[in-house]
């Protein structure tokens, strides 16, 4: 029973997921410049909150050893519409800079929840 609460207390959960993303963006954002990276963190704390209970799944199906890097990506990729970029698209970047930035923060997500959670691939 001890070994069993003492590994509940050390297991990453959903909110050490959340906050290595936010720091994870925060660095990512200061490749791309001044002018845009307040926006490229605050999209991408929009598309984490949208997707949240997706990403609560698939973080867990992670600890359990369920879901590989390689499938883990492949749903994030398919949330890619809901990554909207409204801060940035209120900038007025091209919709190629656009896509740049998209395809990054959707890299930052895996990253991130593999910094957490661990490669199981």
């Amino acid at each position: 029973m001890e070994n069993a609460n003492l590994k509940r207390e050390i297991m990453p959960n959903f909110n050490d997921f959340i906050d290595q993303l936010k720091s994870n963006l925060v660095d990512h954002a200061r490749q791309f410049g001044d002018d845009v990276k307040d926006e490229f963190v605050e999209d991408g704390k929009a598309f984490a909150e949208e997707a949240k209970e997706d990403l609560k799944r698939w973080t867990q199906l992670m600890a359990e050893d369920k879901l590989t890097r390689d499938d883990f990506e492949f749903l994030v990729k398919g949330k890619k519409d809901i990554a909207k970029m409204e801060a940035l698209k209120q900038k007025g970047l091209a919709k190629a800079r656009l896509d740049k930035f998209k395809n990054a923060l959707l890299g930052t997500v895996v990253n991130s929840a593999f910094n957490v959670f661990g490669d199981h691939s």
